[in-house]
């Protein structure tokens, strides 16, 4: 209750579910979409001015969140300075992997383990002291481009992530989903998590295409 409360300039809405395939294809309208991981940990948005990083702000109801900037600071991934001017938006998601995870279990007594990745990152991530959340193994995965880069390309937004040093999403780029490769694009989705030892809880579909996805 003692962090900061922070207004998004953006929103951090929640998504659509479905378990249906033809929902999906529905979804898909025929175009070219990115299937990717839905990470399971904490929600949280960084701000890059002049290549420096500034904000730090979990989802929260997803117009006001929390700053988590002294933590961010000590997620091992989160680069405190890209090679970049303009300012940049990157929202992503901060986890433990199921490795890291087990290995912080190993040296508990049964009565001290945690329960599941997702709660040890998220109240790791939210700790006054950042040097609980720096012994926690927390990974920041990037999975959207706000502001900053300018291509209509989501897909390709997250490529010049990568590029300025962030982990991205594992994803697929499909130009055309039918009812006889939903299940399979899934599936690559999720085999690419399970070999990176990412907790996931779903698959996430989104238009390739920046500006008709945000109409």
């Amino acid at each position: 209750n003692k962090l900061q409360k922070v207004e998004h300039d953006h929103k951090m809405l929640s998504l659509e579910k479905t378990k249906s395939a033809d929902e999906v294809l529905t979804f898909c309208k025929g175009k070219q979409i990115l299937a990717m991981c839905k990470m399971d940990g904490l929600t949280c948005s960084l701000t890059y001015e002049n290549g420096v990083l500034t904000r730090a702000e979990t989802r929260g109801n997803g117009y006001i969140g929390e700053d988590i900037l002294h933590c961010a600071k000590v997620v091992k991934n989160i680069p405190l300075r890209i090679n970049h001017t303009d300012e940049l938006i990157i929202d992503g998601e901060i986890i433990i992997t199921y490795d890291d995870f087990d290995k912080i279990n190993e040296n508990l007594p049964d009565d001290q383990k945690y329960r599941n990745p997702r709660n040890l990152a998220s109240g790791s991530v939210r700790q006054l002291d950042s040097s609980v959340a720096a012994q926690r193994s927390m990974k920041f995965i990037a999975w959207k481009v706000v502001k900053g880069i300018e291509n209509n390309s989501f897909f390709e937004r997250l490529c010049e992530a990568s590029r300025l040093g962030f982990e991205i999403t594992p994803c697929v780029s499909e130009p055309h989903v039918t009812a006889k490769t939903v299940d399979l694009t899934i599936g690559w989705v999720k085999k690419m998590c399970d070999d990176a030892s990412f907790p996931i809880d779903g698959c996430v579909i989104g238009y390739d295409d920046v500006v008709y996805g945000e109409s």
